[in-house]
Order: structure tokens, then sequence, then C-alpha cells
């Protein structure tokens, strides 16, 4: 048997029978709970000196976000911004894109813990900028 299984089989010998009900039911709802997934899957393009606004959604969370953040390795465009109301489930890329070109983002966000340990989600991005008509 893998010592996990064992040291499971521990602890509920050493549990009364409320605890065990209630150690094993937490753990198969944390185990059973979806992955976070970021929202929408592809952004939109945007336009050099046009305001560019979409709204980026975090599903599946079981409890409130700690922040949807953009990786600095990886950032926006000049211009533009994240923001993120504290505990909301979406936030917002918006400004106005100076540059045109062609730029690689990640965006990751991550959900507190409650009696199971919070989540993680990341998506990279191809955001296109075209120049200015």
């Amino acid at each position: 048997m893998p010592l996990k299984l064992f040291a499971l089989l521990g602890c509920a010998l050493l549990l009364a029978g409320c605890e065990v009900l209630f150690v094993a039911n937490t753990l198969v709802g944390c185990a059973m709970r979806p992955e976070m997934e970021i929202l929408p899957r592809e952004l939109p393009v945007a336009r050099a000196g046009e305001p560019y606004r979409v709204r980026i959604e975090v599903v599946d969370t079981s409890s409130p976000l700690t922040g949807i953040h953009v990786d600095p390795r990886q950032p926006l465009p000049a211009g533009l911004a994240l923001e993120h109301a504290e505990r909301a489930a979406h936030g917002v890329i918006g400004g106005t894109p100076l540059t045109p070109g062609v730029y690689s983002l990640r965006i990751y966000a991550g959900s507190y813990g409650t009696q199971c340990v919070g989540k993680e989600a990341e998506r990279s991005y191809r955001l296109e900028v075209l120049a200015a008509d």
C-alpha cells in the first residue's frame, strides 16, 4: 500500500466517527473542485491610438480571488493596464495602446483557500496591436 494511504488510515483511526466523516468529506470536496480558468481564450485585436477594453473573467472559482495579475516578464504593451478589484472574479484590460506590434503576455490569478487550499490559473495571450489608420 502506498505511504499516503497508511497515513490517511492512521489519521482515521485516531479520530472519532464525526471527525472521520468531516475530514473525508473535506478531502473529497477539495479533490472534486473544478480547475479555475481565465477567459476569454483569445484577446481581440487592438489599434494603436484607439481606446481598448476587454473583460478578463476567472471562472470555476469556489472562493474570492487574491488577484488577477500580468506577469512582469511578459507585460502588456505601453498604454494598457490590467485593473482588478480585490476579491472580484473579473478584471479589465483597458487603456490606449501606443505602439503597433505583436505582444506575448501571461495573465495569472489565484483564489483564497478555505477548508481547501486556494487555486491558481494562468493563460498566455498573443495581443496584436495594429497601426493607426
